[in-house]
């Protein structure tokens, strides 16, 4: 989560949230690390992995957990890394299959160099 993490330390002071959507064991029961893992039974034991998620990487951003029918990945994207932009405006600026950092950056930046325009005009 080192990703998200740097980008919340970059943008602390802008007009930015971010947070990460814990939905699903996407390897449950596979390989020998995640043999500990199954799917989630009840939602006290899909808490339970998030919160084992957040200790074991020390992770400062917040993180939601979706229901036990997973009402927000059949809503947004079945992907396990998926990333939004969500705007002021409450629409999606960007969507990625894939958590990429630097991407996520450089649309930060072109985003909020436009509400600051916006803002002067």
């Amino acid at each position: 989560m080192a990703g998200v993490e740097d980008l919340q330390d970059k943008y602390k002071d802008e007009d930015v949230v971010f947070f990460v959507v814990y939905s699903k064991e996407p390897h449950a029961g596979e390989t020998r690390h995640f043999k500990k893992y199954a799917q989630h039974e009840t939602y006290e034991h899909k808490k339970q992995y998030a919160q084992e998620m957040v200790s074991e990487f020390g992770m400062k951003v917040p993180v939601l957990i979706d229901d036990l029918d997973e009402s927000v990945v059949h809503a947004f994207g079945r992907m396990p890394n998926m990333t939004f932009i969500v705007d002021k405006e409450g629409k999606i600026a960007y969507k990625s299959d894939w958590m990429e950092s630097e991407r996520i950056e450089e649309l930060l930046d072109k985003l909020l160099a436009e509400q600051t325009e916006a803002a002067t005009a």
